[in-house]
């Protein structure tokens, strides 16, 4: 596998948990459409990113029928950044450091039709592809209700319009392309405590979704930002470890959170938070 590109110092570009522990609800709001996919904050991953889409059979899929979709997402995502792509998505992927995600309606209701997907957040392209929202969101807290609730914000969203929300976690290690979340729990636990300066870090998505004018599918993009917790400034401690003490068991179950708590604990004691 192709090593995971180095992380520049800085300080995190998206903070999410400042708004308290992770919700299970789409929690999208509008953004202006000039901000949708630049600047991007991951552009040190591109190089890497462009090798794994070298590797079509690893991180590419598509349905029978998903052409006309994938054609007029990857248009848009090369005229927002100024760089024709000629309806080719992986083209149009090798552009910015999200992966892209067609979702298209039919009778099954939403499905994934077609993707690039080069950083899972603990998920497996298979696992996603020809699969409608709501088996999407099986494993997921409430489940049931947040897709009802995706699918009506599908149906309801306007071409032109673009939605945004952020989702986050913490992991050991600089991993992006993490099919399995396996892995990672193994290495938190494995680890000394006193460790978690190297290895732990913050994993956020910020996710974005635009309705297709010609075809109606939905383009949803995920874009990966890793960030050692040690780079948190001092304000945002505080935040990080009030946001990981409240969420709920099942919340906490879902994310495998008790595999990282030995390393969290050390972080905040380390801060006095």
């Amino acid at each position: 596998m192709i090593a995971p590109p180095l992380i520049p110092a800085r300080t995190p570009p998206h903070a999410p948990f400042r708004a308290g522990a992770p919700r299970f609800v789409p929690a999208l709001k509008p953004i202006a459409p000039a901000d949708w996919l630049a600047p991007d904050t991951e552009a040190h991953v591109l190089d890497w990113k462009r090798a794994m889409l070298d590797r079509p059979d690893l991180v590419h899929r598509a349905e029978p029928g998903s052409e006309a979709a994938a054609h007029e997402a990857a248009d848009l995502v090369g005229r927002a950044l100024g760089a024709p792509v000629a309806g080719d998505l992986i083209k149009a992927s090798r552009l910015v450091s999200d992966d892209l995600v067609i979702m298209t309606p039919g009778a099954a209701g939403w499905t994934c039709a077609a993707l690039t997907l080069t950083a899972p957040t603990f998920f497996a392209i298979e696992d996603v592809i020809g699969r409608n929202i709501a088996a999407l969101h099986g494993p997921v807290p409430d489940a049931a209700r947040l897709s009802t609730r995706i699918e009506r914000v599908f149906e309801g969203l306007q071409p032109g319009t673009v939605l945004e929300r952020f989702n986050w976690t913490l992991q050991a290690g600089a991993d992006r392309f993490t099919p399995d979340a396996a892995p990672l729990r193994a290495r938190a636990l494995r680890a000394d405590r006193e460790a978690w300066r190297a290895l732990l870090h913050l994993r956020v998505e910020r996710q974005t979704i635009v309705k297709l004018r010609e075809t109606g599918a939905v383009l949803f993009t995920i874009r990966v930002c890793l960030d050692p917790v040690a780079a948190l400034q001092h304000e945002d401690r505080a935040s990080l470890a009030a946001a990981w003490r409240t969420l709920g068991p099942e919340g906490r179950a879902y994310k495998g959170w008790a595999d990282y708590e030995g390393l969290a604990a050390a972080a905040f004691k380390a801060w006095g938070v």
